[in-house]
């Protein structure tokens, strides 16, 4: 198993081998980058976003029935930006960007 280095998970949802059934990753990074070109050279299996897919030639889903997992992506903003009309639309331009890019990329891969 290809996964994040277990004792620099900053966060529970990156902490999803758990949730696979595996106990630990043996080739471990903590970007996911790194991870993805590791798959790439077959260096194992990993958890791969399904809208990252079609940028990595040569990966292909494998236990698709057996596993799926859901998170969530968080746009952090300062307080202070509540008040501005301008910073408000971008946010939901960006958010509604990026929900319409992930959708078109992950239609890709769809069964």
């Amino acid at each position: 198993m290809i996964g994040y280095i277990a004792d620099m998970i900053h966060d529970s949802e990156l902490d999803y081998l758990a949730e696979t059934g595996a106990e630990t990753a043996a080739l471990t990074s903590n970007s996911v980058s790194v991870q993805l070109q590791a798959i790439r050279a077959a260096g194992g299996l990993g958890i791969v976003h399904d809208f990252a897919i079609p940028f990595a030639p040569g990966v292909r889903r494998v236990l698709r029935d057996e596993i799926s997992l859901t998170r969530s992506f968080w746009l952090i903003r300062h307080a202070d930006d509540r008040r501005s009309g301008r910073m408000n639309r971008l946010a939901d331009a960006f958010a509604a960007g990026l929900r319409a890019e992930v959708q078109r990329l992950e239609a890709l891969v769809s069964p």
